[in-house]
């Protein structure tokens, strides 16, 4: 299944949440199946990546991959590239 890095979208300021948690890496078929594997990950919170932008980073994952939360910017503010929106 591809690997998904999954990223709050330049300026989207208001989608920051309070846990801070502001990217996933996950397995997923899609970029909405991908939303909701990150969002499955955070148990304690309410759909925290609702909105964000999906960017797939490989074909498949490596075996033992293991899905992960990430706390902070994921992308810095310069970066214009892919997963990181307008």
């Amino acid at each position: 299944m591809p690997l998904f890095l999954v990223t709050r979208p330049k300026g989207a300021e208001h989608l920051k949440n309070p846990a801070t948690l502001h990217g996933a890496v996950v397995e997923a078929a899609d970029g909405t199946a991908a939303i909701a594997a990150a969002n499955a990950l955070a148990t304690r919170h309410n759909t925290p990546f609702a909105g964000f932008d999906t960017t797939q980073v490989a074909a498949t994952a490596e075996a033992g991959f293991v899905p992960a939360l990430i706390q902070g910017n994921v992308l810095g503010d310069a970066y214009s590239g892919p997963g990181r929106g307008a």
